[in-house]
């Protein structure tokens, strides 16, 4: 990772939240050689004094699926670091749709260096769990692991192989690699890109179903119950995939999800005029999934909310919606998005962006401790910008949101005490 200077800040009048220490109060916050107090020092003045008036300050978040694409993109591990940093996110899980894909050594060393070399936030790395995400063939998942990955996933597929799925996922939790499914049955989906609905027939796009996703976390369920190992389902889109976690989550199966931001905020309306920056995988659906989604992450049936962040070329996505690719920028917008959506339930926010995503990795989670590392954002309330991507810091401007008001706004990001992000 990059090297930057540490910053001596004093961040006075903030209301801290950190729901793994049980702490939501207004607290004064002194950083010192990148460590947090809780009390002044009497020694050396702060190089920056913020004086909040009960802006939010945060554990750093984590992104559970971060599709840097490196290589292969217009993103690069620093464009999509500096991206997350003005996020507020101090971590990112990247997936392993590169190209070539992430199912050997050679592509994950590479990656590594990429990181050392340019990274500003700490990035882990999933790895394929199939040769090139093709559910035909186990990837070297020991190998893989050596060379450094933590979880094994083949977004945006999944095998329709059970015989090999299920072999993959023993393989995996031998190496005690976080096996991360992407629910979606192919064969059902039919190359639809939208959600099968009465609005995809009125536009004339085929339709991608409910089932599809359902019948594959329906199995994802049953193998975890049967051979009692953890599986995590990632980017749930359906009102029927929440029920039928929820009831998994009852008897006790080891099943763990999350939702993209997106499908929290939009619906499958977001397309209509045939927008294909709404274009997004899953599909965003009807609106009574879109309120199941939300009620699963208050409810905690729904553990953790991931960003989706997926970087594509303005030439790529302005063709026919048919041909352009799936997916949105999201790493600058999405903590910004679960709190409106959530309507500052801060806890319910910091826990599925913070405490889960790392919980659910088995990483050390961030806390605002005295004494401790100093990894955190600081988020002004009410302080309303308008956001444009063109102004962001990825590579790419493929996001639903340009030209929209956000009511809140990212003031500061903190890296073990190092200023990663901080706006003007």
């Amino acid at each position: 990772m990059k090297e930057i200077e540490t910053t001596d800040i004093d961040l006075l009048g903030g209301r801290v939240v950190d729901p793994s220490l049980g702490i939501d109060e207004k607290r004064d916050l002194f950083i010192r050689d990148g460590i947090v107090l809780y009390e002044p020092p009497s020694n050396a003045k702060p190089e920056r004094v913020l004086n909040l008036k009960g802006d939010w300050i945060f554990p750093g978040m984590f992104d559970l699926r971060t599709h840097a694409r490196v290589p292969g993109s217009a993103e690069t591990i620093s464009s999509v670091t500096k991206s997350a940093a003005k996020g507020g996110y101090t971590g990112i899980l990247a997936m392993p749709d590169t190209t070539p894909k992430s199912d050997n050594p050679g592509t994950i060393r590479f990656v590594q260096d990429r990181i050392k070399q340019d990274a500003v936030v700490p990035v882990y790395l999933a790895g394929c769990l199939t040769m090139n995400s093709a559910g035909e063939m186990l990837a070297p998942l020991g190998s893989l692991k050596e060379s450094g990955i933590i979880a094994a996933t083949d977004y945006p597929y999944s095998s329709a192989d059970n015989q090999i799925y299920v072999n993959a996922i023993k393989y995996a939790s031998m190496f005690g690699l976080k096996i991360i499914e992407f629910p979606v049955d192919s064969y059902l989906t039919g190359g639809g890109m939208t959600h099968e609905s009465p609005l995809s027939l009125k536009m004339g796009l085929r339709g991608y179903p409910r089932m599809a996703e359902e019948l594959s976390v329906q199995r994802a369920i049953t193998i975890s119950k049967n051979l009692d190992v953890s599986i995590h389902l990632s980017s749930i889109s359906s009102e029927g995939s929440v029920s039928l976690i929820k009831e998994a989550k009852k008897s006790g199966t080891k099943i763990t999800a999350d939702v993209c931001t997106n499908h929290l905020l939009l619906n499958e309306c977001a397309i209509i005029d045939y927008n294909t920056y709404a274009k997004m995988m899953p599909p965003l659906r009807e609106e009574r999934d879109r309120l199941a989604l939300v009620n699963g992450v208050r409810d905690h049936v729904i553990d953790a909310i991931c960003s989706g962040h997926e970087p594509w070329s303005d030439h790529a996505k302005n063709v026919e919606f048919d041909k352009a690719p799936l997916g949105a920028i999201s790493l600058e917008t999405s903590l910004l998005v679960a709190l409106e959506v959530l309507n500052h339930e801060l806890s319910v926010v910091v826990n599925a962006m913070s405490v889960a995503p790392r919980k659910i990795l088995n990483l050390q989670p961030e806390t605002i401790s005295h004494g401790k590392k100093a990894n955190l954002v600081v988020v002004g309330k009410n302080k309303s910008w308008k956001y444009e991507p063109k102004n962001g810091m990825s590579n790419s401007n493929n996001s639903p949101y340009s030209g929209r008001m956000f009511k809140h706004s990212i003031l500061l990001t903190v890296l073990d005490g190092k200023i990663i992000w901080a706006k003007n």
